[in-house]
């Protein structure tokens, strides 16, 4: 149960990270700021937020029994680093192309 409640914690503060760091940038306000912010003020409040950990542990807890268990915990992170990975990969790609294309560029 303790493994849980900690897994459920830094699930939860990695969630806030982006947030708090998205409203940085260019100086508005982010895709993940608006996300949290489902009425629009400008702020994220407690409600708000703490809707938002509930909409994640509900997906976490594919079973619907109201707890995770470290099967579901270890799959909901499997899942994550997957699309990690193939956010890494596809950006990779993007590169490649990008300097694919300077170099046919240059050589014009």
């Amino acid at each position: 149960m303790k493994n849980i409640l900690l897994l459920a914690g830094a699930a939860l503060v990695m969630q806030v990270t982006p947030v708090l760091a998205d409203g940085h940038k260019d100086g508005h306000k982010g895709k993940k700021f608006e996300m949290h912010d489902t009425n629009g003020d400008g702020t994220i409040s407690e409600a708000e937020y703490l809707e938002h950990a509930k909409k994640r542990f509900q997906e976490r807890d594919t079973n619907g029994d109201g707890s995770i268990s470290k099967e579901e915990g270890k799959a909901a992170m499997d899942a994550k680093h997957e699309k990690r990975k193939a956010m890494k990969e596809k950006m990779r790609d993007k590169m490649k192309e990008k300097r694919a294309e300077k170099m046919q560029e240059a050589t014009e």
